[in-house]
């Protein structure tokens, strides 16, 4: 009989967005039971972004290299996590709820699943030490070393959420990098997309200094870069069967091209592009699909809803935010760390070979500090 335990447990959750970390507190089986309690969102500052994103820009070429480098600038991450983990333990103290377990997603900074890695930072070894509640984190390790793509690895709390849904759906969350879930009875499908909102919030950021466009206004006053957009379109990622997953900057260089344009019309192409790989990916789904339930923070941007719809162009397909089931569509990828950490514990699957591409179905994470169930 599957462990049908309860746990009270944090997810954590700081995306390829860079724009903040997002806590969860649920209480979950790992199954078909969570009920989410309390839920807080901090944002980077400018500076710590800056960080974190010349981080990335100046990691070696190597992978020994990479792995040096990554340790040696870990601790400035590990202490921001421990600082927002903090303030969120004093809010839940206020509410008498005591703790199991932590899942921590840590902040990616590399992802190439073609060499078998990825590299995330946030040490869930030091935070146990200072916070004395049991860690779980390095979820995607194990998928990576039995031929996984290690992303995404949180399809079984979307296919959770998708069980109660009556329609023939999927789940696309428009975060940095687009992925999408698709479950119906047996199976489960998942993979990246492409580009979510990583080239439209740098280009933002570039040419206006603000971390998004919001509702989608730059974009809607620009036009399409046909070149840059039409080069987009023939990337070879898009020919790629799934399981599939992406790195952050793999489409950087659409970055560096567009930047040359006018401000408006560059994040009017981006947009385009994004709304585009959406396209192209359900095209690879060969199932009916009747409802798009959208996540993440592009589900709030009008231009990328408006296009999506138009390109789609199937009126029998609705397109709807997850924020109408009662879920907050900014915490689910929180919520879903909770989740599967209790998955963790339990040894239960987190990745199969149609959402990864993992020889045979794989559990995963690293546990740091005994766990005591409250």
């Amino acid at each position: 009989m599957i462990n049908s335990n309860i746990y009270t447990v944090i997810g954590i959750m700081s995306g390829t967005s860079m724009d903040g970390v997002d806590l969860s507190l649920i209480r979950t089986d790992g199954l078909n039971n969570t009920k989410i309690i309390l839920e807080k969102n901090y944002e980077y500052s400018k500076n710590y972004r800056r960080k974190i994103k010349n981080l990335i820009k100046n990691l070696p070429k190597t992978r020994s290299s990479q792995f040096l480098y990554a340790k040696k600038n870990e601790k400035f991450i590990t202490d921001s996590f421990l600082k927002y983990i903090k303030k969120f333990l004093q809010i839940i103290k206020l509410n008498k709820y005591k703790i199991d377990i932590i899942g921590l997603s840590g902040q990616t900074i590399f992802h190439n699943p073609s060499k078998k890695y990825s590299i995330q930072l946030g040490s869930g070894k030091e935070i146990y030490k200072k916070i004395k509640i049991p860690v779980i984190s390095n979820f995607r390790e194990k998928d990576l070393l039995n031929g996984g793509e290690g992303a995404p690895i949180g399809s079984f709390y979307h296919k959770s959420i998708l069980k109660k849904i009556k329609e023939k759906a999927c789940i696309i969350n428009i975060g940095g990098i687009s992925n999408i879930t698709y479950a119906n009875k047996d199976k489960l499908i998942s993979y990246d997309m492409g580009p979510g909102n990583s080239l439209i919030d740098d280009l933002t950021i570039h040419f206006y200094g603000k971390n998004y466009d919001k509702n989608g206004l730059y974009a809607s006053k620009g036009k399409l870069i046909d070149d840059v957009s039409n080069e987009f379109n023939n990337d070879v990622y898009f020919k790629k069967n799934y399981p599939k997953s992406l790195d952050r900057d793999y489409f950087n260089l659409f970055f560096e091209k567009l930047i040359h344009y006018e401000a408006n019309d560059a994040i009017h192409t981006a947009s385009i592009m994004t709304v585009l790989s959406i396209v192209k990916g359900l095209k690879l789904l060969k199932y009916k699909i009747e409802l798009i339930i959208l996540t993440g923070g592009g589900r709030n941007n009008a231009f990328l809803k408006k296009n999506l719809k138009k390109f789609i162009k199937s009126k029998k397909i609705k397109i709807i935010s997850i924020d109408n089931y009662g879920f907050d569509g900014d915490m689910v990828e929180a919520q879903m760390f909770g989740y599967i950490a209790v998955r963790s514990i339990k040894k239960l699957p987190l990745s199969l070979p149609s959402t990864t591409g993992v020889k045979t179905s794989k559990t995963g994470g690293i546990k740091f500090g005994k766990l005591v169930k409250n």
